[in-house]
C-alpha cells in the first residue's frame, strides 16, 4: 500500500512542476511580446525625431537663405 501512496506523491510533485514550468513559459512569452511592442514603438520615435531634425535643419537653411537675400537686397538699394 505505501508503493501507491509514493506513486500519488510523485504524480502531484509532477504537476505541480509542470504547472510552474508552463506558468513561467507563459510569462515568458508575455514578456517576449512585450519587448516586441516596445521595439516597435522605439524605432517609431527613432524614425520620427530623425524627420523632426531633417524639418528644422531645413528650415534653419530656408531662414538663412532669405537673411542673405534680404541683406544682399538692402545693400543693392
Amino acid at each position: 500500500m505505501e508503493t501507491s501512496d509514493g506513486r500519488v506523491i510523485l504524480f502531484i510533485l509532477l504537476g505541480v512542476a509542470l504547472f510552474a514550468l508552463g506558468r513561467r513559459y507563459q510569462n515568458m512569452l508575455t514578456m517576449r511580446q512585450v519587448w516586441k511592442q516596445s521595439a516597435k514603438q522605439v524605432t517609431a520615435r527613432k524614425v520620427t525625431a530623425h524627420q523632426a531634425a531633417k524639418a528644422m535643419i531645413g528650415i534653419t537653411l530656408l531662414s538663412a537663405f532669405v537673411i542673405w537675400l534680404v541683406f544682399n537686397l538692402n545693400r543693392v538699394m
